[in-house]
């Protein structure tokens, strides 16, 4: 490698595979993304929320006891019992991981992210010379009726992020905008929202080639290890390099099959609706407690997401998830001036809701960078600057993944 730059493949080119593949060219690597053409990833089709307040995992025994209340059609959580053996195992390992002390480990390290997850997102936005992708007015939790749930909300702890009960006036602007009436509502500062997810997705992209990165159409098969130095493969052949980062989110597992790396990602699949608001909807990014709908604002369009459908990222699509959410539009009385649009993405989710970040255990320059579940667009800055630390730097970075991090976590 002396004498010439490293050459790096980074896998995957959803939000975390953009922009650590920016951050290591920044760094003067060499480097290629290896993108498999899926125009709109997860990340793309999410509600465009940096999460920074999600500062425990969902791996949470304190949730179960209210599991059955949010099963599907009366809640979001759909469970794909024509697939048991791998509901049954991946559920095992996520009840293992609810065990107070590995929750306490775990919510140490969520914690820290979290707490570098907006400044890295500033940062990366003022650097791309777009600080207006950026909405930092903060996001907002409604309810419907009374009961516990704000009260409890406004005890929580979120890190950095701030709540505050939103005042009788501001309620009353909700209130005007909606069919439902407003109990109550609690306003998150410090988190964020873009406001254009393609946008965002587009300028990174631009930002890494003008940098002199490369990028490559096709799909990565598997790595082999050839004179001690990662081999990614592809659809067209070989592409060799000193260092391949793997953030391919739901397929990381294939490509990874031959390092005997337990990979056990779930396809948590999630839904959309998009449309045309006609200029009557201005109120900011809206989380519908008693509903489990989020509505978010980008430009003239409107986007209802919701749905965890644990299940196989080939599974077919399910036409009532759609049809769960046009209810709630309808019955939220959200303005609609334009037929609906759908989408559906998988998440992909370890069954400790932690991501793996760092070096692949018994793979020489190979890296990690997948899990990431519903906090890939939060997660994506922080990611991409502790992955160029570990790869680029490793002496002097500090970067070290703790124990909840490692891909090597879950065996071999």
């Amino acid at each position: 490698m002396a004498g010439r730059p490293v050459r790096i493949v980074v896998i995957g080119a959803g939000i975390v595979g953009r922009v650590c593949a920016l951050r290591l060219r920044q760094t003067g690597a060499d480097v290629t993304l290896l993108d498999s053409g899926e125009h709109t990833p997860a990340s793309w089709g999410n509600a465009g929320h940096i999460a920074a307040e999600y500062v425990t995992p969902f791996a949470d025994a304190r949730i179960l006891p209210g599991v059955p209340r949010t099963l599907f059609p009366r809640g979001p959580i759909v469970l794909d019992w024509r697939h048991p053996v791998m509901l049954g195992t991946w559920f095992a390992r996520y009840l293992y991981a609810c065990r107070p002390s590995q929750f306490r480990a775990a919510s140490v390290v969520l914690r820290d992210l979290m707490a570098r997850a907006l400044p890295e997102w500033q940062d990366l936005a003022a650097e791309l010379g777009r600080p207006d992708l950026l909405d930092t007015t903060g996001t907002y939790k409604l309810w419907e009726r009374p009961g516990p749930g704000m009260a409890a909300c406004l005890r929580g702890d979120y890190g950095s992020v701030v709540t505050q009960a939103v005042p009788d006036a501001e309620r009353a602007r909700f209130a005007s905008q909606l069919s439902v009436p407003v109990a109550g509502a609690v306003h998150f500062q410090g988190t964020a929202q873009m406001r254009d997810l393609r946008q965002v997705l587009d300028t990174v992209m631009e930002c890494f080639v003008r940098a002199g990165g490369q990028v490559m159409r096709g799909r990565a098969r598997s790595i082999a290890h050839q004179g001690g130095r990662p081999t990614v493969w592809t659809d067209d052949g070989p592409l060799e390099a000193d260092q391949v980062l793997v953030a391919c989110g739901i397929g990381s597992a294939a490509v990874l099959r031959r390092q005997k790396l337990r990979v056990p990602l779930m396809a948590e699949r999630g839904y959309h609706l998009e449309w045309d608001h006609g200029g009557r909807w201005t109120l900011p990014n809206i989380v519908f407690e008693n509903r489990n709908v989020v509505v978010t604002r980008f430009g003239a369009r409107l986007r209802a997401t919701s749905i965890a459908e644990f299940t196989r990222a080939d599974a077919p699509l399910q036409p009532r998830r759609w049809e769960w959410l046009e209810r709630h539009v309808s019955e939220l009385g959200l303005p609609v001036a334009s037929p609906f649009s759908r989408w559906a993405g998988s998440r992909p989710s370890l069954p400790d809701y932690m991501p793996a970040l760092g070096p692949v255990p018994d793979a020489p320059g190979v890296f990690a960078a997948y899990g990431h579940q519903h906090l890939g667009l939060t997660l994506a800055a922080v990611t991409a600057r502790i992955l160029t630390a570990q790869m680029v730097t490793p002496a002097q970075a500090g970067e070290v993944s703790p124990a909840a991090l490692r891909p090597g976590r879950f065996g071999g």
